[in-house]
């Protein structure tokens, strides 16, 4: 049995909310709620490729724009690739 990081109040391993203080577990948290892994992929890689990517063929290495576009990319992967590697944690 696991407990809840803010209350310390025993829980078990499969919940995603503490019963006693409402915190929840998630890969993000957004809009005061938390999220699971799809939103985080939806988020994190599928939103940003479909906007950076024609972004970056349009503007084929023509400077600063391409350079931004790749590197706004670039760091929201990281970002997403970093939090599903390290697993849901606990929000509240």
């Amino acid at each position: 049995m696991a407990h809840c990081p803010y209350c310390l109040s025993p829980i078990s391993k499969k919940d995603a909310v503490c019963p006693a203080c409402g915190a929840e577990k998630g890969y993000l948290y957004f809009n005061r709620r938390s999220r699971g892994f799809g939103f985080l992929f939806v988020l994190g890689l599928l939103i940003p490729l479909a906007v950076v990517l024609p972004f970056l063929f349009y503007f084929q290495g023509m400077g600063a724009p391409f350079w931004l576009a790749a590197t706004i990319a670039l760091g929201l992967a990281i970002f997403t690739i970093q939090r599903f590697v390290t697993g849901p944690t606990w929000y509240r």
